[in-house]
């Protein structure tokens, strides 16, 4: 099972690099107006669509990867370092306390990657990139 997300992109290219740093592969198809990456850890489809002419835009807050513990974020993390990181320690988002680091890519679509660390009775700390828009 692979959970599947497609994304439109406004620079294919600069997208797929960014996503092949980020996801430490190559795409598994690339076309003129596509790619896509098929991963079995973690298990997605991820698919990148040419924006140009079809007028659509994403609407998500955020997509995110939660990883089973603070050894493979920092191997997440050190994969990332030539991007723009926004570390989040101790943060505290939807209930749950977790350790994590952002990224945005070329089209501003933001990923959060976490290793859980306990409950919050709180839905964010502030301040707090949880969930912001």
């Amino acid at each position: 099972m692979r959970i599947h997300i497609s994304i439109p992109v406004n620079d294919l290219d600069k997208s797929v690099a960014f996503y092949s740093t980020v996801l430490d592969n190559p795409a598994s198809k690339l076309k003129d107006d596509y790619a896509n990456f098929r991963l079995d850890e973690p298990a997605i489809h991820l698919a990148l669509v040419s924006r140009e002419g079809t007028g659509t835009s994403v609407s998500a807050s955020h997509f995110g990867v939660e990883l089973p513990d603070h050894e493979t974020l920092e191997n997440w993390r050190t994969r990332a370092t030539d991007l723009d990181i926004l570390d989040d320690p101790d943060a505290s988002c939807c209930y749950a306390r977790a350790d994590k680091f952002w990224l945005s890519d070329p089209d501003g679509n933001r990923w959060e990657f976490w290793v859980r660390t306990g409950e919050s009775e709180v839905m964010k700390q502030e301040p707090s990139v949880c969930c912001a828009a």
